[in-house]
């Protein structure tokens, strides 16, 4: 018998394994865990950008509503526990040690190789079969089609907006992504699409629905039904999220007619996140992992116009497909609203190494106004602010999401507080 010691290193192991999209050995190793859970709806979300968003906020919701559910995601921002939330808060390390147990078991028995991402998202399975849930809300990971979330009955599925994410992988345009997202589409089920404006990846996205079912899980061929929810272009994720919510809603209740409550201020880890410490007092952070090029240009998009007329910026990112496209609306900002300093830094513990300081500076050289620092550690920059900002101020971190975990390590927070899923219901009773 393995020990919780044991265990957790099994699972650190996975990494080493890489990625691999298919399903065969996911499917095998859900099969393994022999799951009697069956009367939950499950939710299943695929997007380039907003998909997370829309997870939270139907989270938030049927918190508010007190319907039991189970929330799967990634990547977490500091503890792998938060991949798995019940009722909006990360299982505990006891919960998360019993349902690894149950997955090692099934995956070292019959021989079932699976990556860290197969086997968090097993084990967020064999959470949701443990506990009394009415919905279990499973976000993609990459793409949809070969994602290994891809494996669990369905009972709606949504795609969010789309962009050229992942084209090494995905395909080099964009009816080729939306194609691979819209395969997520279930025989004879409801499909909620936010509607793209390019007519082509309409047409791709409804060619994939009309043959919905996968051959390698046995799925009959049979369309699904698709409802599209039209978003404008300059709506927040938020805003973007509530609208499908508000199409998917029905379908995750056993009583479509109860109606989704109105929420507001959704308190979602690292997006749009308002944090203040007592070790860091009277500043006041805004943590945003926008960690590629489209979420970039629509968070500062969102930011423009919002920012005090004093503020400090934390940046780093992730390694990127084109970093001058990543950054251009950023600075873009930084032009038209001056920080008062830029603090550079390189995200700690992510899958790849944080593209270095330096790098990042010879971008930001142009910004010749205004001061450029340089922090090993996202921790560092953290407390510099204390320096740069010595009474009060506004300090934005933007980028990778594995950076604004490590803002919140830096930061003197109670972590079950600061990596809960929740909302505040507006005045309205429902939307």
């Amino acid at each position: 018998m393995v020990d919780g010691a044991g265990l957790r290193s099994w699972l650190e192991s996975t990494k080493t394994r890489g990625m691999a999209l298919g399903l065969e050995q996911t499917a095998r190793a859900l099969a393994s865990l022999h799951c009697q859970s069956t009367e939950y709806r499950t939710l299943h979300v695929a997007g380039s950008n907003g998909k997370g968003t829309l997870c939270a906020v139907l989270s938030a919701a049927l918190t508010h509503e007190n319907i039991p559910h189970l929330m799967f995601s990634s990547p977490h921002l500091i503890d792998v526990e938060e991949r798995i939330r019940l009722n909006g808060i990360p299982v505990s390390s006891e919960q998360f040690d019993m349902a690894l147990s149950r997955v090692y078991d099934a995956t070292e028995a019959k021989n079932i190789s699976v990556t860290f991402f197969e086997a968090t998202f097993l084990i967020a399975m064999a959470v949701a079969d443990a506990h009394a849930i009415d919905v279990l809300i499973l976000e993609t990971g990459l793409g949809g089609r070969l994602d290994a979330t891809r494996v669990a009955k369905a009972d709606v599925c949504a795609v969010t907006s789309l962009s050229l994410d992942h084209t090494d992988i995905l395909g080099d345009d964009l009816t080729q992504i939306a194609r691979e997202k819209a395969a997520i589409a279930r025989p004879d089920s409801p499909l909620i699409v936010r509607r793209p404006p390019q007519e082509e990846v309409v047409k791709a996205i409804e060619e994939e629905a009309r043959k919905a079912g996968s051959k390698v899980l046995d799925e009959p061929t049979s369309p699904a039904s698709i409802t599209w929810a039209d978003v404008e272009q300059a709506t927040t994720y938020f805003e973007e999220a509530r609208l499908i919510a508000r199409a998917v809603w029905p379908h995750l209740l056993t009583d479509s007619t109860r109606a989704m409550p109105t929420l507001a201020g959704l308190q979602w880890p690292a997006r749009m996140q308002y944090l203040t410490s007592s070790s860091h007092k009277g500043l006041t952070f805004l943590l945003e992992g926008a960690h590629n090029s489209s979420g970039m240009a629509r968070s500062c998009e969102e930011l423009q116009g919002s920012l005090p007329s004093q503020w400090v910026l934390i940046f780093g990112c992730s390694p990127q497909s084109d970093l001058k496209q990543m950054l251009a609306p950023l600075l873009e900002m930084c032009r038209n609203q001056p920080p008062q300093a830029i603090l550079l830094t390189e995200p700690q513990g992510g899958r790849y190494p944080g593209v270095s300081r330096s790098l990042l500076e010879r971008h930001f050289e142009g910004l010749r106004t205004t001061p450029i620092f340089l922090h090993a550690t996202p921790r560092e920059a953290v407390d510099a602010c204390r320096q740069l900002l010595p009474r009060e101020g506004f300090v934005l971190s933007i980028g990778s999401l594995y950076m604004q975990g490590n803002v919140i390590e830096s930061l003197d927070l109670d972590r079950t507080e600061a990596m809960k899923i929740g909302a505040k219901q507006s005045k309205n009773t429902t939307q």
